[in-house]
């Protein structure tokens, strides 16, 4: 740069015309544009270090609202109502439409009701026998991480087969002390080793009474008898003043061998 300003200075007292100035002139117009060029790389390079600086802003400012984005989201599923057990059940049939009870299909009757009957009256001297209810055996009643047989209100027989000490029981919003143990008679007519828990819950549109504890461990020891699809019928008895219940197949599935 000294020798160009070197150069412009001597210039000026260099007679015009003279071939010196003209060479001068010359040597001085070739380092202005190499300066020139030095300056307009120096320009662009600027230029891209400005716009990839601002290319690197916005990606940050997007990965800040999609973070924000994502942590919003989790907020809001964190306040969602966890679905209900039955829903996360692997396996579970199609969604069962439980039917009304003047809709529902009659009562069996047949010589397998007769003779259960008979055997809880003649051979288990048991008696208030009533017919509690009739129901499809579910997957769910099958599964050992639910052991329990549900027993839905709006599909009961009746209701009437507690005393009303054992209704309280059942009712009582205490855990662990809303169960009542009973007696089981399975479907071969011989009472069960294990002790089942009598308990009620509540669901969202009813109610549920539940034989659970031990529950699929019967149903595993009796489920020649008991295949998932099959009709059901659970009655209650008394034995010695003693509630007890009795679990017999009196329609097999359709797919039954």
């Amino acid at each position: 740069m000294e020798d160009t300003l070197v150069l412009i200075k001597h210039a000026n007292f260099i007679p015009e015309g003279s071939s010196t100035r003209r060479r001068n002139q010359r040597i001085l117009t070739t380092e202005n544009n190499q300066y020139l060029r030095k300056i307009e790389e120096l320009a662009n390079d600027m230029l891209r270090f400005f716009r990839d600086k601002e290319l690197k802003n916005k990606s940050n400012a997007m990965s800040v609202v999609k973070d924000e984005v994502s942590a919003e989201r989790l907020r809001k599923s964190k306040g969602k109502r966890p679905r209900s057990t039955t829903s996360v059940v692997k396996n579970v049939s199609k969604k069962r439409k439980v039917p009304k009870k003047g809709e529902r299909p009659p009562v069996v009757t047949n010589e397998i009701t007769q003779r259960l009957y008979e055997f809880i009256v003649d051979e288990m001297k048991g008696t208030d026998v009533k017919l509690v209810i009739q129901k499809t055996l579910y997957k769910s009643d099958t599964l050992k991480t639910q052991n329990r047989l549900n027993m839905p209100f709006n599909q009961l027989e009746t209701n009437k087969f507690l005393t009303e000490d054992e209704r309280q029981i059942v009712e009582s919003d205490v855990p662990k002390e809303n169960n009542i143990e009973v007696s089981l008679l399975g479907p071969t007519s011989e009472m069960y080793k294990l002790k089942m828990e009598l308990t009620m819950w509540p669901m969202l549109s009813t109610y549920n009474y539940v034989l659970k504890t031990n529950w699929y461990q019967f149903w595993f020891d009796n489920k020649q008898h008991l295949k998932e699809g099959s009709k059901i019928q659970v009655w209650s008895f008394r034995r010695d003043q003693q509630l007890c219940f009795a679990i017999v197949c009196v329609e097999k599935p359709e797919n039954f061998y």
